[in-house]
């Protein structure tokens, strides 16, 4: 299932060099039929990182950490390290 992006006429262009290894990603992107173009995979990795750039990751941390799947997380780990203790 491709992603469709907005209308063609509301775009601006740019010049772009791609590194080999990025280039290499995009294409299995489009190959895999997740984007249609390389256009649509440089939007759609441009939007997400705005979109998420100004998240704060350690107010997300202790999200997780106090919920029912971190405590759970919590506990394998400590889990591990008695398990650890005793070898």
């Amino acid at each position: 299932m491709s992603r469709k992006m907005s209308n063609e006429k509301s775009r601006t262009s740019t010049g772009y060099r791609i590194p080999p290894d990025i280039e290499k990603k995009m294409n299995q992107l489009i190959e895999s039929g997740e984007f249609d173009t390389r256009a649509d995979v440089i939007t759609t990795s441009l939007r997400f990182y705005f979109d998420n750039r100004n998240k704060n990751t350690k107010d997300e941390i202790k999200l997780f950490l106090a919920s029912k799947d971190g405590r759970k997380f919590i506990a394998d780990i400590v889990g591990q390290i008695d398990q650890n203790k005793k070898e």
